[in-house]
């Protein structure tokens, strides 16, 4: 994609908020709040069908309460790590397998109220480990994921691909939503800039970039007003253990 002439979309791009001070530490509580709020509206979601319809067969049950309790499990974990972090007891997990990250993003999407909204993962077979933290992981593709789907209004489908790069794997999600223009672009990672008009925002796409820095790797985005979004994640490969 190559970003065309700057498009608002009837949108004012806001300065981007700046926290009191300790930035770094301000950016991270923000990120947690943010991402424990993107997983209890997922769980609270899965719920609210189930009240909603108590005849529902049980295959039709089944998936929305793995949803409910992977959400909720995923939130419990990075209350666990936040805290472990803050008494420096203990260190993330540095393994992640990347098909099960993938399964885990589509079970907490698939089946809830945005019933127009599809993810589909092209992925290729054996992709090595990844050394990172896996819910760091699952937390950065999915705001990745939920981007995508505000990008488009909430219908659509959002594209997730995983390809093997010698000693890296690349993750890339995909709309065809909105877009960016080129000033709203070269933004993107500022944190708390946002261009939405309560001032609401500016968290997911710095996290995101936080987290894939913080892994060894980086993170690239193409977008282009009107025809949508690419954010590509480059992450580096678990070192296989040498057998005798």
């Amino acid at each position: 994609m190559v970003p065309q002439t700057p498009v608002l979309h009837g949108q004012e791009i806001l300065p981007p908020l700046r926290p009191a001070a300790g930035g770094e530490v301000a950016l991270a509580a923000a990120g947690m709040l943010h991402d424990l709020g993107n997983l209890v509206q997922i769980a609270t979601s899965a719920l609210n069908i189930l009240a909603r319809t108590p005849d529902m067969p049980t295959t039709h049950r089944e998936p929305l309460l793995h949803r409910a309790r992977t959400s909720l499990d995923h939130a419990g974990t990075i209350i666990h790590q936040n805290m472990a972090q803050a008494s420096a007891r203990s260190k993330a997990a540095t393994r992640c397998d990347v098909a099960e990250c993938l399964a885990d993003i589509v079970a907490l999407i698939a089946g809830g109220e945005d019933r127009l909204l599809r993810v589909v993962v092209l992925a290729e077979p054996g992709l090595p480990a990844l050394a990172c933290d896996p819910i760091g992981l699952r937390r950065a593709l999915l705001n990745l994921v939920l981007n995508a789907r505000d990008a488009m209004g909430g219908e659509g489908t959002v594209w997730i691909e995983a390809h093997a790069l010698p000693c890296a794997v690349t993750l890339s999600v995909r709309d065809h939503g909105a877009g960016m223009s080129p000033a709203t672009l070269a933004r993107v990672f500022d944190p708390f800039f946002t261009t939405k008009r309560d001032g609401l925002g500016g968290i997911g796409l710095p996290m995101v970039e936080r987290f894939a820095r913080s892994a060894g790797g980086g993170v690239s985005i193409e977008s282009e007003a009107g025809i949508g979004t690419i954010v590509t994640l480059h992450l580096p490969a678990a070192f296989q253990e040498s057998r005798s």
